[in-house]
């Protein structure tokens, strides 16, 4: 039965509000007549039609609000104030050429507009028009420089340029300007890991989150950035993780959980929550699985949460059986959404990352969630159940006092990988052409600090007339060069045995470059993950040093995995030792690579199939001892 009106609140008040706007636009288009009347010009009346454009943007009607204004800009004189604001929101609609052509249009009106010249200056940056942006944001900045946005994008250019002093530069100046500014200093903290100074990155973060406790990219990117470090031992990075489960971001409001149970029976709902669907590491790792899910037994949902599509995205739709967008959603939104689809286990492949959604697992969409492959370390959350791993990366009896998930070991590896079907053939070692060694490391400069440097020159001492080939985009900037190059001279490698690259743009380029490597040295504390994958495919064997937590584990259950247990070293000594061996066997070099392929596809890194089904039978014991505990 249809509700009375009198009793339909919600019907009652959308009526009074579209009665309210409809007074209110009746109210402008009489000011206006008046004051026209008067004798004003058209551009003058812009004051109330702005304030009814307000309404409509405050009720969502975002078109609506845009026709507004194109009416405002038409008239005689021009309202400038009426195209700043219609440009601001069709740049935001994804039309920068539109957007570029109105502000053109303020500008000329009005040459000292730095609002008009930063959002120029933005949309600009979306054509690609980049020197353009720049002289944009460097006027703006010229005729205000306390102008703290025109800043920040400026930053933030320059960033995306591989520029990456002249963004420290820049974003120092603005702090040294307005020391309370977040986004100044969160920006800064960005620039600094973006460089690979992890240890200046953390007191950067640390900086915002004194100002904004609550701060949630500040927080979890500081969270990533202290496994890069040796000194920060696992009691203080697991302590740090449960402050951030405290924080306002993960704690629910008051009747917004949005759990939903569905009936036993059928096929277990299994949902994956990421940023990474698309050329990313992680979709490395979770494609083989979602292809090779048993669809008689689970029903296979993936949560996107990306702002643009790829062709790996489409690669991934195509094997979903359910795909939804959650970009741009509300959490409580979100959640709602996962709980309607029913979803039994809802799996975060992302941990504290970059564009995670962990905050919605807060709101317990799911009855069992889990949390895998994208972050390792504990999540700190208690909304997260369970935490799957493998007995050599997280050692029984040694880490769960370090979680806040129970941890689930599959049987032989934590994960499968995919290579790339594009990769360029194994080639020969190089050192049978160029007579010398040449080690190398293509993993994220973050990972690359001091000690690591330290440990590699060690190696370079220990084979007379080696060098190294260090690969990561930061190197494109010169002062992260010189920064990187001082480093491994203070450590008397002077620098014509190093050769930095900057990286190229294509993964068939990008993996190419194996053919310039005889041996891989791995990163700690933080080990590679694709990398070493990668060069593992690409013939290159890869040494590494052992620690005790995840991420310095990796490498470990990687190549123990492959068969190749005798690359893992568990000290600094074993390790320059192992490296001075393999270098100094050629031939076993020659053998390696001519092998390489086979053995990966011979060992449960490739086993798609059996890793897969491994994942289940755990999921779905999970499952069924969740669901009896809670009957």
């Amino acid at each position: 039965m249809a509700a009375a009106p009198l009793t339909d609140g919600a019907g009652f008040t959308r009526s009074y509000e579209d009665a309210l706007a409809a007074a209110w636009e009746r109210w402008c288009l009489r000011q206006e007549r008046l004051r026209s009347a008067a004798g004003h010009g058209a551009g003058r009346a812009d004051e109330p039609g702005l304030r009814y454009v307000e309404l409509l943007l405050k009720k969502g009607m975002r078109e609506e609000a845009c026709d507004r204004l194109r009416g405002l800009v038409g008239q005689e004189p021009e309202n400038t104030a009426a195209g700043y604001l219609l440009a601001v929101l069709r740049g935001e609609d994804g039309f920068p050429e539109e957007a570029a052509g109105l502000l053109l249009r303020v500008l000329s009106q009005d040459p000292q507009h730095v609002k008009a010249l930063n959002a120029l200056g933005t949309a600009l940056r979306q054509l690609r028009q980049v020197e353009q942006a720049e002289a944009c944001y460097r006027n703006a900045l010229g005729l205000d420089p306390s102008f703290q946005q025109a800043r920040i994008n400026l930053a933030l250019l320059l960033k995306e340029g591989g520029r990456l002093t002249e963004a420290e530069e820049e974003l120092d100046r603005g702090v040294a300007c307005d020391a309370a500014s977040v986004p100044l200093r969160y920006n800064l903290a960005n620039v600094l890991q973006a460089q690979g100074r992890s240890l200046d990155a953390i007191e950067a973060y640390r900086a915002v989150l004194r100002l904004d406790p609550d701060h949630l990219d500040a927080r979890q990117n500081m969270l990533f950035a202290l496994h890069y470090a040796p000194r920060f031992g696992r009691r203080l990075i697991f302590a740090e993780h449960l402050k951030a489960a405290r924080t306002r971001p993960f704690r629910p409001a008051p009747g917004s959980m949005a759990t939903a149970s569905r009936p036993r029976g059928g096929r277990v709902r299994i949902g994956y929550v990421s940023p990474d669907f698309r050329q990313h590491s992680v979709a490395s790792f979770i494609e083989p699985v979602i292809r090779e899910h048993d669809r008689a037994l689970f029903e296979v949902f993936c949560y996107a949460n990306l702002p643009r599509a790829d062709r790996a995205t489409e690669r991934l739709q195509g094997l979903a059986e359910h795909w939804r967008d959650i970009h741009g959603i509300p959490d409580a939104q979100a959640a709602a959404m996962i709980a309607a689809d029913g979803i039994d286990i809802l799996v975060d492949l992302a941990g504290h990352t970059s564009g995670n959604r962990l905050p919605l697992f807060a709101l317990r969409p799911a009855p069992l969630q889990v949390t895998w492959i994208g972050y390792p370390d504990t999540t700190g959350l208690k909304a997260i159940d369970v935490r799957i791993t493998d007995a050599i990366a997280d050692p029984p009896g040694e880490e769960e006092r370090y979680h806040s998930e129970r941890l689930v070991r599959l049987p032989r590896v934590f994960c499968c990988y995919l290579p790339l079907d594009a990769a360029p053939p194994v080639t020969p070692p190089p050192c049978l052409e160029t007579g010398r060694v040449t080690f190398g490391s293509f993993n994220n400069l973050a990972k690359v600090t001091p000690e690591v440097i330290a440990l590699w020159s060690r190696v370079l001492h220990a084979v007379p007339g080696s060098g190294m080939l260090v690969k990561a985009q930061p190197l494109g900037d010169a002062g992260v060069r010189r920064r990187i190059l001082a480093l491994f001279e203070a450590q008397g490698i002077m620098p014509g045995r190093i050769e930095l690259d900057a990286g190229q743009p294509t993964s068939q380029e990008h993996l190419a470059q194996y053919r310039r490597v005889d041996i891989a040295l791995d990163t700690f504390p933080y080990n590679g993950t694709t990398t070493t994958c990668e060069a593992l495919w690409m013939g290159v064997p890869v040494i590494t040093l052992a620690g005790d937590h995840h991420a310095s584990r990796t490498g470990a259950t990687l190549l123990t995995s492959c068969g190749l247990a005798d690359m893992v070293t568990t000290s600094e000594a074993q390790y320059v030792e192992m490296a001075r061996r393999v270098a100094a066997d050629t031939g076993t070099l020659a053998s390696f690579r001519s092998d390489a392929r086979q053995r990966l596809q011979r060992s449960p890194l490739l086993d798609a199939t059996g890793v897969t089904r491994e994942l289940e039978v755990v999921l779905r014991d999970l499952y069924a001892e969740m669901r009896a505990e809670r009957e």
